[in-house]
């Protein structure tokens, strides 16, 4: 049962559902994102399909006024697991 898996994070998470834009260095390109859940650490992200994320970019979240350099850490469909790396 998935209720009694344990918890694998180092830091807390929280739900979220807040707008956010993935920026590559290498072009002008935004894609749009959603937010789910965040911590110190990093962030689950819902993507659109068929958005072709790069490895390592700037995650922009203008409702916060906050932005971090990030690295894709994994994939399932339209979720993308994230790691801040400043």
């Amino acid at each position: 049962m998935l209720y009694d898996l344990p918890e694998r994070r180092s830091r807390e998470r929280y739900h979220t559902s807040l707008q956010g834009w993935i920026m590559n260095g290498e072009s002008d390109n935004l894609v749009a994102c959603t937010i789910w859940d965040l911590s110190e650490t990093g962030v689950r992200l819902v993507v659109p399909p068929l958005s072709d994320l790069p490895l390592e970019f700037e995650l922009l979240i203008p409702d916060e006024g906050a932005s971090a350099k990030a690295q894709l850490i994994w994939a399932a469909g339209e979720h993308y697991g994230v790691r801040f790396l400043d």
